[in-house]
């Protein structure tokens, strides 16, 4: 089977409500918050090494039987920035935080020693049935 390294978009950062032991490398995230900056409407998105996915892509991970990942709540919040940039109320979509538990290029999902992610063929397709626009894709 075929791996590969994504690059999901960067829609934002951490919120001040994330937490992050820094003791290990990459840094492990215990608590997640999502400060969105702008999103261009991708259903992955990035701040390294947290990835988070729509609920409507999670719902097609979930079906897909897919491996090495768990979900868990993420606390998404909408930089005032943001809406300024916007001109006007923003509305996101709820989103999951997909949590990277496999053993890359074994499972479907993984990370690779910097806290990137590497999923299957398998998983990319189903990740591609999502909006899926601004996400470096190479083979690893």
């Amino acid at each position: 089977m075929n791996y590969y390294l994504l690059e999901p978009e960067v829609a934002g950062d951490f919120g001040d409500d994330t937490e992050m032991d820094y003791s290990v490398q990459p840094p492990a995230v215990t608590r997640l918050q999502y400060r969105f900056l702008g999103w261009l409407g991708d259903e992955i998105l990035e701040s390294t090494p947290a990835f988070i996915v729509t609920e409507h892509l999670a719902g097609l991970i979930e079906e897909a039987g897919l491996t090495g990942y768990r979900f868990a709540e993420v606390d998404t919040i909408l930089d005032e920035q943001a809406e300024e940039l916007d001109e006007g109320p923003v509305e996101l979509p709820d989103f999951r935080w997909l949590q990277l538990t496999g053993k890359p290029q074994v499972d479907d999902f993984g990370a690779s020693d910097n806290g990137s992610l590497i999923a299957s063929e398998r998983a990319l397709e189903v990740l591609r049935r999502g909006a899926l626009n601004h996400c470096d894709i190479e083979p690893v």
